[in-house]
């Protein structure tokens, strides 16, 4: 900006009537008088200086040209690499050394628009000596904060500010002395202290985190958060990051928690001690070249108690399955014939004592092939085949083989309005059984199945939309060729065999509709609507009616509308309902979601039913306010409540969030606490700022 400002008023004074230029080898000045006498030059009224690091601007200037030396009188202002301004009423500047000195000082960083007023400045290489100054992000006339200092010094290289004899006024409130005090100006990531957060608990008393942040390289950096709970503990976590390539990140974490005896005793704890750690880590282009992709996806993790979860500064887990956690490793390669996958799967259950009899997956093997001709352009083939170690330290478990091979062909009917599509599929199931007490036999079950689609994609213009209409039925009949041995839900229903379940297909009918409206001219879409019903033949050959899926999508101009219902015609009722709404209205947005699922003879769902709501309202340009809440009609509980408001102004920063919250706990006396927690941020831009929580009240459950 200051750049295209100085050049326009460079241009404006090389056509004025009477400007004057003297070029150098390393600058020009332009100005409406100039004089020369044996080395000095002075220029007079509206001079430009520049060079390929320097703007200057003055109402006179006298440039030596022995000792290479400027001074710059009224109205001073120069701009350095077009990015750091500062002004004065007089200037000093070596350009041998490029040494400066000004008196007073004003220097404006562009990137964080912070400014520092100073009586003297005085600058040897990349080091600034400022003499009583006061400083701030803020309107220069009336900054809402500011910073005044004895002295200070700044390294424009490093961009880092040392204070000394610190004061931070509010307005004209002084708030807080230090002795010193120092920052970075800008947002380059560099080792330092990051927000720290205090607070205050209820049972847990004074608590203090402070995040280290240490950035040794541009590609990794490690984050040391050490937290203190006056009346719990204290405990360490620890954050690395990694990009060992442009095409990968690695993530590591760890940390422990050690409970004071007297809390731990009182809430009878299962632990005293809690550890975690977690990998994640991603890959891509391994071994691939050209065309093919391939991927390397670790996501571990391990707890010995929901404790640890619950004291993370910064969770790396999933909090959805609360005290369930799932580590996975999966490797994939994918060309345009083939796709082979290796999948490694671990579950670990914090509410048991032991995970040994936990069903595991180590590992899962996926080979495909992908759909290609043969014979005729139309008959294409493909193949899949999968295999999965279910294993366990303690109870049964099972190796298991799954080969698909399906083959299909299709013709289109009536200049393309109706397609047929013809599909012959064989399927192999064979279970290997181990560690049982029980003497089962290694199963086998094969089955052909065979199936016949029509389908027709149309599509009607209008004068404002579009309607395309895709209608499809798809017939489904089986021979079981093979059913031998012990298969669960086949010809064996013990309970130990749940694990390794195979279902036999059935002849049924699958219709579907899929319809959209789309906008012409921006072919947006407006409207989407999918239904589908699956008819099952039972073994008298008797129709049965499966659940009905209708699922409808409405996009209007300030937001969506959806949604999707399941009635089961078995159970006579619906078994499943998800309903969201989003409003996005000038400086209102609304998020509400609902969602049921019943348990019943035949759906196989759980009872559940909960709805959640976010909305946030921005007040004025800097101010705004927000409300969400979860709410389990089910268990009629509110898991989750809060409140927030935050002012988010040019030069500072305040947010505050109320929030009653549920979580679980390990506790021997209680499964949840219900808690009220009041958190409190405040950010003086650049420098940084604190964050504050506060429970203010915990109810066990």
């Amino acid at each position: 900006m200051f750049k295209k400002l100085v050049f326009i008023c460079l241009v404006a004074l090389c056509t004025s009537v009477g400007a004057k230029e003297v070029k150098d080898n390393k600058f020009q000045i332009v100005a409406n008088k100039v004089d020369s006498e044996n080395n000095v030059i002075t220029a007079y009224g509206d001079v430009v200086i520049f060079s390929s690091s320097y703007y200057a601007s003055a109402q006179k200037v006298i440039y030596n040209k022995k000792d290479e030396t400027f001074e710059f009188f009224d109205d001073v202002l120069i701009i350095k690499d077009n990015q750091i301004q500062t002004q004065s009423d007089y200037a000093f500047l070596d350009n041998k050394t490029n040494a400066l000195f000004q008196k007073p000082t004003l220097i404006f960083e562009g990137d964080t628009n912070l400014w520092i007023n100073s009586e003297k400045s005085n600058k040897k290489e990349e080091l600034v000596t400022l003499e009583k100054s006061i400083l701030s992000s803020c309107d220069c006339e009336d900054p809402d904060w500011s910073i005044k200092v004895s002295s200070a010094e700044y390294n424009s290289e490093t961009k880092w500010l040392h204070t000394f004899n610190t004061r931070l006024y509010i307005k004209d409130i002084p708030i807080l002395y230090t002795p010193y005090f120092g920052f970075s100006t800008d947002r380059t990531r560099r080792t330092g202290l990051l927000i720290p957060t205090v607070g205050y608990g209820s049972d847990e008393g004074f608590l203090y985190s402070q995040p280290i942040y240490i950035a040794p390289a541009p590609n990794y950096d490690i984050e040391l958060i050490p937290q203190y709970k006056a009346r719990r503990g204290k405990g360490l976590n620890t954050y690395f990051r990694y990009a060992d390539s442009e095409n990968s990140i690695l993530k590591l974490s760890a940390g422990m928690f050690k409970e004071d005896s007297d809390y731990f005793l009182e809430n009878q704890l299962e632990n005293q001690n809690h550890y975690g750690w977690s990998i994640d880590y991603e890959r891509n282009r391994l071994f691939s070249k050209g065309d093919s992709q391939d991927g390397l996806f670790v996501d571990a993790s391990w707890l010995s108690d929901i404790e640890y979860r619950n004291l993370e500064p910064i969770s790396t887990i999933d909090e959805d399955n609360e005290k369930k956690v799932e580590s996975k490793i999966n490797y994939f390669y994918n060309s345009s014939k083939y796709y082979t996958g290796l999948y490694f799967r671990y579950y670990l259950d914090t509410s048991k004592e032991s995970n040994k009899d936990t069903m595991q997956e180590l590992p899962q093997a996926h080979f495909h092939k992908y759909s290609e001709p043969i014979f005729l352009d139309n008959l294409l083939y493909s193949t899949d085949v999968r295999y999965t170690n279910h294993y366990r330290e303690e109870g049964i478990t099972a190796n298991r083989y799954d080969i698909n091979i399906p083959i299909s062909y299709s013709l289109s009917f009536f200049d393309d309005y109706l397609q047929l599509t013809l599909k012959n599929e064989t399927v192999i199931n064979h279970l290997k059984y181990d560690d049982s007490n029980l003497d089962y036999e290694d199963g086998t079950f094969i089955e052909n199945i065979t199936s016949l689609g029509l389908s027709t994609d149309l599509i009607k213009p209008y004068e404002n939309f579009l309607h395309t209409v895709n209608l499809g039925a798809d017939y489904i009949d089986a021979k079981t060729i093979e059913d031998d041995g012990d298969l669960f839900s086949i010809n064996n229903n013990t309970s130990e065999l749940s694990f390794f379940p195979v279902s036999k297909t059935k002849r049924s009918l699958l219709l579907s509709l899929n319809q959209s409206l789309y906008d012409r001219d921006n072919l947006k879409q407006i409207v989407n609507h999918k239904l589908k019903q699956s008819i099952i033949f039972d073994e008298f050959n008797d129709p049965k009616l499966q659940n009905m899926e209708n699922e409808i999508v409405y996009n209007y101009f300030l937001g969506t509308l959806s949604n999707k219902v399941i009635y089961s015609h078995l159970d006579n009722t619906f078994i499943e309902n998800s309903t969201s709404f989003s409003l996005n209205y000038n400086d209102f947005t609304l998020r509400l979601g609902y969602y049921m699922s019943k348990d019943t003879p035949n759906s196989g769902k759980e009872d559940l039913e909960s709805y959640r709501a976010d909305m946030q309202y921005k007040i004025s340009r800097d101010y705004s306010i927000g409300y969400y809440t979860n709410y389990n009609l089910e268990e009629n509980m509110r898991t989750k409540q809060g409140l927030r408001f935050s002012i988010n102004d040019s030069c500072w920063n305040l947010d505050f969030k109320f929030e009653k919250e549920m979580e679980a706990s390990s506790s021997k006396l209680y499964d949840r606490k219900e808690q009220d927690v009041l958190y409190v941020q405040f950010l003086l831009k650049p420098i940084g700022g604190l964050q504050q929580e506060y429970n203010l009240r915990k109810k066990e459950r």
